[in-house]
């Protein structure tokens, strides 16, 4: 019997470019994007709370914001991962540190997005795409 080969997992790329920026307090209402849109994060604890969001969502609280990073790029990893799943953070972030790329991670219930530097995309990309992160997936 052949081994089976192990799954691949898509990388989707969003196309608009994002920001990280650090508030004054919770926007409200709290921005939502379209359905479907690109993901946007919002962190509140440890007394602050930071927006990860695309630039343009950014710019509507412009007057909320203390500080910002503008010019990165969001990844989603295009898969569901079954809870529990053990280092798959790890591997993806190692594989992004050995092509010298920063990242900032935020995971929703299903999935994880990593924003990344604009000059540092295609690295990011092919890092991503050799990681071998399939093998987090549940076997069927």
């Amino acid at each position: 019997m052949a081994p089976r080969a192990e799954p691949t997992i898509g990388v989707r790329l969003w196309p608009e470019p994002y920001a990280i920026a650090k508030l004054h307090t919770v926007p409200e209402p709290f921005p939502r994007p379209e359905p479907g849109g690109a993901p946007v994060a919002l962190i509140v604890g440890h007394d602050e709370v930071t927006l990860l969001a695309p630039e343009e969502i950014v710019a509507r609280h412009s007057a909320l914001v203390v500080a910002t990073m503008r010019g990165w790029r969001a990844l989603t990893l295009e898969a569901v991962f079954p809870p529990g799943t053990v280092g798959l953070l790890a591997v993806a972030s190692r594989a992004l540190a050995e092509v010298g790329v920063p990242v900032m991670v935020f995971s929703s219930h299903d999935t994880d997005h990593f924003l990344v530097p604009a000059e540092t995309l295609g690295r990011a990309l092919a890092a991503l795409s050799q990681a071998r992160l399939g093998r987090f997936l549940a076997p069927r």
